[in-house]
């Protein structure tokens, strides 16, 4: 226990060394503002524990696709030490303590000698790929995800060695949050039974022919009973994540349109894997026609070179490594944008880069490396010095949202996506020029680009400019007609002229968009009770209470709140 201690406290150490400074950046803005920002009412209330299940990830105030409550759970939980972005990058650097740690576990459970797995994890906590999920807050899902899945992987192990009913409640246990953290997961059950075909090779080679019969047995009875409950927690999940979506208004895209897409982006798998082996042409906002394949190729012919030479067989850990890798990565080849519009981020191989680590340490040339040797010891050296100033470096791109949206125009210049999000974090610095040229760039590469009016038109609205806000609204309603955001600001702008007609009209479509969108509640409690439609405001008021507790409304609604409580038509 006291070395497993000590090593603890080196990857901790080696992470502080290399990402302490990550506390003190602030948010980049992909994807924190709606989660962070925008839902913090929701996120800081620790009573909302349990509602997270019952919501898609960004419940209440957007609609996403993805049902991935741990996720939220672990800002719930984060945001009971404070609001400020230092508290949250605090807790991606602790998470990213315990993954690496448990990839040293895992590895010790694999049969790896202690020195090896020790040198594997340290790596991998430093290796320049994990660099997002450190010093990106969202990132987090990924190490949540791995912390996970090295449980459950752990806990299979043991209990294929040991048989003990614990274990297999363990697995059961961790699977299920890994599941509810991302359903990347699923492809564990591939990397376990190809893992226990290795074990029950391994194993019967060590029975004597007397033992054959009995000791397989036994085996099956305990894979029946692990591929029963797995797969009644998989039904289980499935269930409850298609009830959420749906009542969400939210449509899965088919197996046909998953097939598609895997197709369309299987280069992507040589692009991530070149990043592995050789993290140089690293990228915040990487997508395939602004990124170079040259590293992926150069590591796939060594990879496969090496895997020939050496005669490697399908049977051993290191087969094992790759099926991890590419089991991993595959569902991250699934997005929501066609492939011209994708973007690869690097945090998606935060998991299955422990494949990659499998993959070497398997190899008999490296599980025999012997640590009190120079010649291992100094490229060993070189390697970790070399990965930590390449990290360092690399984490201060994501330092603030204007360095990183200006990284990511330079990375990725064709990008649409880029262009907006360099424009929208000009405009927020008050550079409208700059801003605006941004946006032209972002509509020249995609006129159809969503968002685009939406900042300039709230932008617009923030200045006291509401003719020239409405204008840019209306646009993005041309553009896009479900955008709510768009439908509630056009009402709040009517709302200002004392339109309340026009007004209320908007205010009512937001609804239709998104039920529980809190502002749009607010804001008709107030326009009905201004013009005495005190039942409709009373109707309001009681959405709203359904939705947000008293003590997180605006002090003008809890006014109005008290005024209808001491006249009793609350009830």
């Amino acid at each position: 226990m006291g070395n497993r201690l000590f090593v603890f406290f080196l990857l901790s150490l080696a992470v502080l060394a290399v990402f302490g400074r990550t506390i003190w950046f602030d948010y980049v803005q992909l994807d924190e503002g709606i989660i962070l920002v925008n839902n913090w009412f929701f996120v800081s209330d620790i009573s909302n524990f349990f509602e997270a299940f019952k919501h898609d990830i960004n419940y209440p105030s957007n609609i996403a696709p993805y049902y991935r409550p741990m996720f939220i759970v672990s800002f719930i939980l984060n945001s009971q030490f404070g609001s400020s972005p230092l508290v949250f990058h605090l807790g991606n650097i602790l998470l990213h303590i315990i993954a690496a740690y448990l990839i040293f576990w895992l590895f010790l459970e694999l049969g790896f000698k202690k020195e090896i797995s020790f040198v594997s994890s340290l790596i991998f906590a430093i290796h320049p790929v994990v660099t997002p999920v450190v010093a990106w807050v969202p990132g987090r899902i990924e190490a949540i995800l791995t912390i996970f899945t090295a449980l459950s992987f752990i806990m299979f192990i043991r209990y294929l060695r040991i048989g003990n009913w614990r274990y297999v409640v363990g697995f059961f246990i961790f699977f299920t949050a890994a599941l509810f953290t991302k359903e990347v997961v699923i492809s564990l059950f591939p990397v376990l039974a190809f893992y226990y075909l290795i074990y029950r090779k391994e194993k019967l080679t060590k029975l004597m022919v007397r033992d054959v019969q009995q000791i397989p047995d036994t085996d099956r009875k305990r894979i029946w009973f692990w591929l029963i409950g797995s797969a009644a927690i998989v039904i289980f999940w499935f269930f409850v994540r298609k009830n959420v979506l749906a009542g969400a208004g939210i449509i899965d895209i088919t197996f046909l349109q998953i097939l598609s897409m895997l197709w369309s982006n299987s280069a992507a798998i040589i692009l991530y894997l070149g990043k592995t082996i050789l993290p140089f042409n690293l990228s915040v906002f990487p997508t395939l026609n602004g990124s170079t394949f040259i590293y992926g190729f150069v590591a796939l012919i060594f990879l496969v070179a090496y895997w020939f030479t050496s005669r490697i067989k399908f049977s051993t850990l290191s087969a094992l490594g790759l099926l991890w890798f590419v089991a991993f990565l595959t569902p991250s080849l699934v997005g929501l944008y066609p492939t011209e519009k994708m973007a690869f981020f690097e945090h998606r191989l935060y998991l299955p880069l422990v494949g990659i680590f499998i993959f070497f340490v398997g190899l008999p040339t490296f599980r025999h490396i012997d640590m009190s040797k120079y010649r291992y010891k100094l490229p060993i050296t070189a390697v970790i010095i070399l990965f930590s100033v390449l990290t360092f470096n690399y984490s201060g791109f994501y330092s603030d949202r204007l360095t990183f949206w200006g990284r990511a125009v330079i990375d990725s210049p064709l990008s649409p996506q880029a262009q907006k999000g360099l424009a929208t974090a000009y405009l927020a610095n008050g550079r409208v020029d700059e801003a605006n040229e941004r946006f032209a760039r972002t509509l020249e590469l995609n006129p159809q680009e969503k968002n685009v009016h939406l900042s300039l038109g709230l932008y617009y609205l923030g200045q006291g400019q509401y003719d020239k806000g409405k204008e840019e609204l209306e646009k993005e309603i041309e553009i896009d007609p479900n955008q709510f955001i768009a439908h509630h600001s056009l009402g709040r702008v009517y709302a200002q002229k004392n339109n309340y007609k026009e007004a209320e009209k908007y205010f009512l479509k937001t609804i239709e968009l998104s039920p529980d969108y809190v502002l749009v509640h607010q804001d008709l409690v107030v326009l009905y009770f201004v013009q005495n439609k005190h039942p409709q405001a009373i109707a309001q008021l009681k959405e709203l209470l359904r939705i947000q507790k008293p003590e997180a409304m605006h002090p003008q609604i809890l006014k109005i709140l008290e005024i209808y409580a001491k006249e009793s038509v609350l009830q």
